[in-house]
């Protein structure tokens, strides 16, 4: 195992299908990043991957985009998960703010971007390694592509160094 680094920040967004993660040493240098999904077994399948990136990297802090709100648009499934993420990072010691949406949003307005894809094209242009990776812009008859829960995740990992006086 590695030893615990303080900065280290582990950003976590669920999707139907898995999720997306970063982990950022600041707000302009990604270490390591991906993509889980699972189809069976989701939940636990998610946690066992979810466990390793804690067990591997031991971040200081786990951002989670708000999921208990009423007006939420998560399914249960993904709110339990979020709930068994959290509750693993507070047996660890691990800080884990939740960020809202609209936190999110107001986080990026302030570089002109306003929508997921908007915010995901900020992302990429703040960070070259995710330039590559950045998802179409989704149109009404595609599905979601799988690579938004990365830039998503990284979007949350953002907000929470501008909150603590980093701005993207």
């Amino acid at each position: 195992m590695s030893p615990r680094y303080r900065e280290l920040v582990l950003a976590v967004h669920p999707t139907s299908k898995g999720f997306g993660w970063v982990l950022f040493e600041s707000p302009l240098a990604p270490v390591v990043w991906g993509i889980v999904s699972a189809r069976a077994g989701r939940n636990a399948h998610l946690m066992m991957r979810f466990e390793r990136l804690l067990d591997r990297y031991e971040p200081s802090v786990l951002v989670l985009e708000e999921f208990e709100r009423e007006i939420s648009r998560r399914r249960e499934r993904i709110r339990n998960l979020c709930r068994a993420m959290l509750h693993l990072a507070s047996t660890r010691g691990v800080e884990s703010p939740i960020y809202s949406r609209a936190a999110v949003n107001t986080c990026f307005r302030s570089i002109g971007a306003m929508t997921r894809h908007e915010i995901a094209l900020a992302v990429a242009q703040h960070i070259e390694v995710f330039r590559r990776r950045l998802p179409p812009k989704p149109s009404i008859w595609t599905g979601e592509d799988a690579r938004q829960s990365l830039f998503d995740a990284a979007a949350l990992a953002l907000t929470h160094f501008a909150v603590h006086g980093h701005p993207p």
